[in-house]
């Protein structure tokens, strides 16, 4: 079903006089001088970075449907209604850097028109996550390189644990009093599989530290089945975790005569011993995690929209398609419905005028009673036929 919106303004003027005629206002488009309504935008928005469909095949739908919209133009929307966002964006940067535990991650990007830059020069999407648990908020963050001073600006004032794996800049990070680095267990155990998957026959260093390290996630798993509290998950990692860490680090260093210097199974050896400390920190504290995965996880629907768009057309689009994807992801983590977030958001962010009304508009405190009218139905006036 197709409806139109109808705005009725109503026109006073002074019986005794020609100057004082009054109209009154339309109500504020998204984008002024625009036909996209907050729910067309929305649509389009929710289509491409939450359902992973390209604005050619958006442009296809909308043209079979009667109403031809270019690409051109479905591009422009979304870096307008980015732009519209922004406000909002800087509240979930405010987020993740005044808690005291955050993520990291960064995967590639192609961006085929940037000044001076090639079409096939890589660039990166990277990605900040934190924020307490009601809270949580994820930043992406378009940038043509991975020079580490991308992640040292946004943490510049941070203070507390920062999830990454052990790329030199999360490392350079860790070496400030104010940030500890936990490294990611699942690359230390990464190196180790691959290491098993080319001696599957024989059974030897590299499968003992896997198993190992099965032990060290059998205990977390068993923790998060009994929901225990973060105290009782320390005590029972000091008491458990931490012998079983010990152990692969005295087994590690006990064999590494026998490691080939320039084999796969040094590399992982080397990579576990150099960050053994980084790798045991989420012993600390019950709030940590064992692992980066809830950052991988998180970059993972970016990595799959890449595989269907494959590349954004400049830098404009790719830092629109990372203020967006901010927006979708803490949307998910809420299990609040991206698109009708969007609706609400594109419909007041030009009245929220103050932090507080900005506030109100975040995916974790936008009212539900306003997601669902969102989504409903408005009530159709349909004019009555003149009589023939």
């Amino acid at each position: 079903m197709t409806f139109r919106v109808v705005h009725i303004r109503k026109k006073y003027a002074c019986t005794s006089c020609e100057d004082s005629i009054k109209l009154a206002k339309l109500p504020k488009q998204p984008l002024p001088k625009s036909m996209a309504s907050a729910g067309l935008l929305a649509t389009v928005i929710d289509s491409k970075f939450n359902r992973h469909t390209p604005l050619y095949r958006q442009e296809d739908m909308f043209k079979r449907a009667g109403m031809p919209v270019t690409r051109a133009t479905l591009g422009h929307w979304l870096i307008k209604s980015a732009d519209l966002l922004t406000p909002l964006l800087k509240l979930l940067e405010d987020t993740i850097q005044n808690y005291d535990i955050a993520h990291a991650d960064e995967t590639t990007l192609q961006v085929l028109k940037e000044k001076g830059r090639s079409p096939t020069s890589k660039s990166y999407m990277w990605l900040f996550i934190g924020g307490p648990p009601d809270k949580r908020s994820f930043v992406y963050q378009y940038h043509p390189s991975r020079s580490g001073s991308i992640p040292a600006d946004f943490f510049i004032d941070y203070k507390g644990y920062l999830h990454a794996d052990c790329y030199r800049a999360y490392i350079n990070l860790g070496k400030k009093e104010s940030i500890t680095h936990v490294a990611c267990m699942a690359h230390a155990r990464r190196y180790f599989v691959d290491v098993t998957r080319l001696t599957r026959k024989k059974k030897g260093i590299a499968h003992q530290v896997v198993d190992e390290m099965a032990e060290l996630y059998k205990i977390e798993k068993e923790l998060k089945e009994e929901k225990a509290s973060t105290e009782a998950i320390r005590q029972a990692r000091l008491k458990k975790s931490k012998p079983i860490l010990d152990g692969i680090k005295t087994f590690i260093e006990n064999n590494i005569t026998r490691v080939p210097p320039q084999s796969p199974l040094a590399k992982a050896v080397n990579y576990t011993l150099n960050h053994f400390d980084a790798l045991s920190h989420y012993l600390d504290d019950g709030r940590l995690e064992i692992d980066n995965n809830r950052a991988e996880r998180s970059i993972k629907p970016f990595v799959i929209g890449r595989k269907n768009w494959m590349f954004h057309g400049n830098d404009k689009g790719a830092r629109a398609g990372a203020t967006l994807y901010s927006f979708v992801e803490t949307c998910k983590a809420h299990n609040v419905d991206v698109f009708a977030w969007f609706k609400v958001a594109l419909d007041n962010i030009q009245q929220a005028d103050t932090v507080e009304k900005l506030e109100k508009l975040l995916p974790f405190n936008v009212k539900p009673e306003q997601l669902e009218l969102a989504r409903s139905m408005p009530d159709l006036i349909f004019p009555e036929k003149s009589a023939v």
